[in-house]
């Protein structure tokens, strides 16, 4: 009974001072921002951006890997990292979010972004919703959102896209334990 009570008691520091690594990759900041949201929900994980690093993630527990979802592809830093790092991440614990508007096919987008050994072996994937801003967007998504606009005019009015903040509660919860 006092062994249980010991390996409870160790289990929970583990847990409470698990190094945790939030690595993702952003075009107009939305999964960024959701990865500092989460940051703040789990009190002591180290964001990086993979827009300006790529780090090194042998002295961290958990890795959660986010990104942005555009033309449902995860971005491609984000992927970057996934391949760079795959035969560690198959080791860690590990979770993965994803920023879309598309919110109705989150789950077949994760699917189809993230390599399925390690999807099945993930803590938790999910979607924290996301934000269209265009005076972010450049080119082509610019172009295509204006277009997606005008054509959607002529529907029954639909709720705006935005971070999904009860899904990031839900998403550190489980990473908590």
């Amino acid at each position: 009974m006092l062994f249980q009570f010991f390996n409870t008691i160790i289990t929970y520091m583990e847990e409470m001072f698990m190094k945790i690594l939030i690595a993702a990759a952003s075009k107009t900041g939305t999964a960024l921002k959701c990865a500092e949201m989460l940051s703040e929900k789990l009190g002591n994980a180290k964001i990086a951006d993979l827009n300006k690093e790529m780090p090194d993630i042998s002295n961290y527990d958990m890795i959660i890997i986010g990104g942005s979802i555009r033309a449902g592809m995860l971005h491609n830093k984000a992927v970057r990292f996934i391949k760079k790092n795959a035969e560690q991440l198959e080791k860690k614990k590990v979770a993965f979010f994803i920023c879309c508007a598309s919110i109705n096919d989150a789950k077949d987008l994760i699917e189809r972004n993230v390599p399925a050994q390690l999807l099945k072996n993930a803590v938790c994937a999910d979607c924290f919703g996301g934000i269209i801003d265009i005076a972010k967007l450049k080119g082509m998504d610019k172009f295509i959102i204006n277009m997606l606009k005008k054509a959607s005019k002529d529907e029954s009015p639909k709720e705006d896209p935005r971070i999904l903040t009860e899904n990031i509660i839900a998403f550190a919860e489980k990473i908590m334990g």
